[in-house]
């Protein structure tokens, strides 16, 4: 039981001891990096022995002399060139008889096309004759008498009658008739569905309604199986030239 706490304090004492070396290390160490010069072991380096060297000392007068060496020179000998009295100078020049083809170098940069002479480009050809115009849509019916427009100030609207021909043997129920005011579709009709009338179609517009529009036969996807007829509505029933009502009749047949 005694051996214990001695132990324990032991290690205390270690532990503190150590803690005061490592402090004081680090201490040491930064002094010696802020300032180098006060190292304390520097006084017991050994000094670096300085290597004596003995030049020796020639007087201040002495001057190398170069001594002279005989040389043998061989004596320069005249040597006889002889001279021709005269020249002889061609009197003929040979011309020739073939021209010489140029050759034509091309350059060829990489990445690029080689340089040509542009391409004269012949004289533009007239143009074709435009095409004929198709003919005329052919419908299956068509107008059959002029527009009959009158005065009505009971009630604005269009109305007609369609029939199988010219001569009105008889009268074709279930068409579309399609209505247009003033380029916007007013709505679609069926024949045969007013009273029992058959053939018979109309469409009524709000009163002192004045407007301009069209009225065709149109299948089911819209497509026009008559040329559109114009109609006119005026607001004023009373004024001179007043239309509130317009009869618009179809027959079928070329």
């Amino acid at each position: 039981m005694g051996f214990e706490p001695d132990r324990d304090r032991f290690f205390q004492y270690a532990t503190f001891i150590m803690v005061g070396l490592t402090v004081l290390v680090c201490v040491c160490y930064a002094l010696l990096f802020l300032n180098p010069r006060v190292n304390p072991i520097a006084a017991f380096r050994p000094e670096t022995p300085t290597p004596n060297l003995d030049v020796a000392n020639l007087p201040p007068t002495w001057t190398p002399t170069n001594t002279a060496t005989p040389t043998n020179t061989p004596t320069a000998t005249s040597t006889f060139t002889p001279t021709p009295p005269f020249t002889l100078t061609p009197t003929e020049t040979l011309v020739p008889t073939e021209t010489p083809t140029p050759t034509i170098f091309y350059v060829v940069v990489t990445g690029q096309a080689p340089t040509r002479l542009p391409t004269r480009i012949p004289a533009t050809a007239a143009p074709p004759p435009p095409a004929p115009l198709p003919s005329p849509q052919l419908f299956e019916f068509r107008l059959g008498r002029p527009v009959e427009s009158a005065p009505n100030c009971g009630t604005w609207y269009v109305s007609g009658t369609v029939y199988s021909d010219q001569a009105g043997t008889s009268r074709v129920n279930g068409l579309l008739v399609r209505i247009w005011a003033s380029g916007i579709e007013q709505g679609t009709d069926t024949t045969g569905t007013h009273s029992g009338r058959p053939g018979y179609w109309e469409w009524i517009f709000g009163q002192g309604t004045a407007t301009t529009g069209e009225v065709a036969i149109v299948n089911p996807d819209g497509s026009l199986r008559s040329p559109k007829v114009p109609f006119t509505l005026t607001a004023d029933c009373n004024a001179e030239g007043a239309i509130q009502q317009n009869f618009i009749d179809f027959v079928g047949g070329q």
